[in-house]
């Protein structure tokens, strides 16, 4: 009997190994030359031969794309490599950090934060926003609150989530200044620490802890009263960063992008309330497209969309006959224009649109291509609630637009194509992130 082969691993080249041993130990990391390193690691290949690389590659260039490139103190480094490890779930790297330098001075206790370079759904925080702390009988709490993300409360001490507590049940945090200057004082007093572009007006907790809040997440941080008591004086400069070089890098298939459509995913995206499914039962004989029925009944198609003036209602009755023996899905508001009604075919999966006063499309009551299937229609959705915040707020160096325009080319490129039937209406929702605010104008 003749099998295939069985595929030799291709060989990690020793310079490389040499180099993703020395970023996996913070402890040589902090003694290396940052830029020699920095070279070093822009020469590598974004994907490794022999496997996925190195947490510490993703430390070192997240640290730098956060902070920037100027030349600081080993330990001041340290609290940078510590906050970039907490950011991204890798604890056990973070506290090897505090061990390999325990002057650092300050540390992240913990984070929900978009880190740079990755274009998540959450958490978004742009426009008006707000952290607020309460005490209850179980220790206190962090409320979160934001135009673009639902009421979040955490447990203070730890970051966990936490359901929200009974109106009686929790008192406001009186906040109380510290006795002299602040962590990130900007005040000559203060500690010459460098310190991200717009972490400004935190809230002060007992301990030598702070709430940090931007458009990019929510971070609690704890100065370090055992660093050492002569740092230099001078206050922190938010201004002064200065941006890295390259860009930062992630373990390929560790961001979740590009993976399938799944009902995790869509309830990260939209909240499980938000998520429409059906029962097997009730999805007409007559949808013979497998995809889509599997699509409806094991996946979810959003309950309400919306962006700028743009949105999307799913029908109160879903997949009732329409036009031409289509199927109804819904209902797209697009905004100083009649509503247009959305459509699948059941037999080709195809999805389609009719916008009766002609705003897009022919108008009346013809119904014109709009997208390849109901799983591009929704990840089209999903794109726009995505890649909201780093199209709004993108970090320096960022390209949020781009990121998001390239995205979508890869879900259906013949929709958006010049000419096609739907381009327009895609066009026209696209620009609710790429042209307009995150207040809608």
């Amino acid at each position: 009997m003749i099998t295939d082969p069985v595929p030799v691993p291709e060989p990690v080249p020793a310079a490389v190994a040499d180099l993703r041993a020395l970023l996996d130990d913070p402890a040589r990391v902090l003694r290396h030359d940052r830029a020699e390193l920095r070279a070093r690691v822009d020469a590598l290949p974004d994907v490794l031969p022999g496997g996925t690389g190195s947490v510490g590659r993703e430390v070192f260039t997240q640290a730098e794309a956060v902070f920037g490139a100027a030349r600081v103190t080993t330990a001041e480094f340290a609290s940078w490599l510590h906050f970039a490890a907490t950011v991204l779930g890798h604890r056990e790297y973070a506290e090897r950090v505090a061990a390999a330098e325990p002057g650092l001075p300050w540390r992240t206790v913990w984070a929900w934060w978009r880190p740079v370079g990755a274009y998540e759904a959450e958490p978004n925080l742009s426009g008006d926003r707000s952290a607020e702390v309460y005490g209850t009988e179980d220790g206190q709490l962090l409320k979160v609150w934001a135009l673009w993300c639902a009421d979040t409360w955490f447990d203070l001490a730890s970051g966990r989530l936490r359901a929200a507590p009974d109106e009686d049940a929790a008192e406001p945090y009186e906040e109380t200044e510290p006795d002299g200057p602040w962590l990130f004082d900007t005040d000559s007093a203060g500690r010459a620490l460098h310190v991200p572009y717009a972490w400004e007006e935190p809230i002060p907790l007992e301990g030598g802890r702070y709430v940090f809040l931007d458009a990019r997440g929510v971070v609690v941080v704890e100065q370090n009263d055992t660093a050492p008591a002569d740092w230099p004086t001078g206050g922190t400069d938010p201004e002064g960063m200065t941006r890295a070089d390259g860009a930062p890098w992630f373990r390929p298939g560790t961001r979740n992008v590009d993976g399938p459509l799944t009902a995790a995913r869509l309830d990260r995206v939209f909240g499980a309330s938000g998520v429409v499914r059906l029962p097997a039962a009730e999805v007409p004989d007559v949808l013979t497209h497998g995809p889509t029925r599997t699509l409806l009944t094991e996946v979810g198609l959003p309950r309400h969309w919306g962006a700028g003036i743009t949105s999307f209602a799913a029908a109160r009755e879903p997949l009732s006959p329409g036009p031409e023996g289509l199927l109804r899905v819904g209902v797209f508001d697009l905004g100083h224009c009649d509503p247009g009604e959305v459509f699948v075919h059941p037999v080709t999966g195809a999805v389609g649109l009719r916008q009766p006063d002609g705003s897009h499309g022919p108008g009346g009551d013809a119904v014109f291509p709009l997208v390849r299937d109901l799983e591009a229609f929704v990840r089209f959705l999903e794109g726009v609630r995505v890649h909201m915040g780093v199209c709004w707020d993108p970090y320096p160096g960022e390209e949020g637009v781009k990121a998001f325009l390239r995205a979508m080319e890869t879900v259906d490129a013949g929709a958006l194509a010049e000419g096609a039937p739907g381009a327009e209406v895609w066009e026209h929702l696209f620009a609710s992130v790429t042209e307009l605010g995150v207040y809608g104008y």
